[in-house]
C-alpha cells in the first residue's frame, strides 16, 4: 500500500493545527462565533474521518482512494470534501480579515 510523501503530511496537519488554534482564538475573541465552532468542528472531525477511511482502502494512495469513494457518492467521501471545502472558506475569511485590516491602517496613515 503506497502513501503521500511525509512533507505532504507535514503540510496537512500544520494547516489542519492553524486551523484549530485560529478557531479557538476567534472564539475566545467572540468573533464569528457560530462559523468558528463550525470549522473547529470539520477540523477535527474531518481528518479523523479521511484517516479511517484511509485504513481499510484497498490501493493507492489516501487522495486516489477519496476520489474513487467521491465518485461513487459514498457519504463518508462528501463529508470529507464539505470539510474541506469548509477549511478553505475559513483559510479565506482569515485571508480577508487579515488583509482588510491592513489595507484599513494603510488608508488611515494617507
Amino acid at each position: 500500500m503506497e502513501t503521500l510523501p511525509p512533507w505532504v503530511w507535514s503540510v496537512y496537519y500544520i494547516c489542519i493545527l492553524i486551523t484549530i488554534i485560529s478557531g479557538i482564538v476567534y472564539l475566545i475573541r467572540k468573533r464569528r462565533t457560530l462559523f468558528s465552532m463550525i470549522t473547529i468542528f470539520f477540523s477535527i472531525v474531518g481528518p479523523i474521518v479521511f484517516f479511517l477511511q484511509s485504513l481499510v482502502r484497498g490501493s493507492g494512495t489516501e487522495i486516489d482512494n477519496l476520489l474513487y469513494h467521491l465518485t461513487q457518492g459514498d457519504i463518508w467521501a462528501l463529508f470529507v470534501i464539505l470539510a474541506f471545502m469548509e477549511i478553505v472558506a475559513w483559510y479565506l475569511m482569515l485571508a480577508k480579515d487579515l488583509f482588510g485590516k491592513r489595507e484599513q491602517k494603510n488608508n488611515l496613515r494617507t
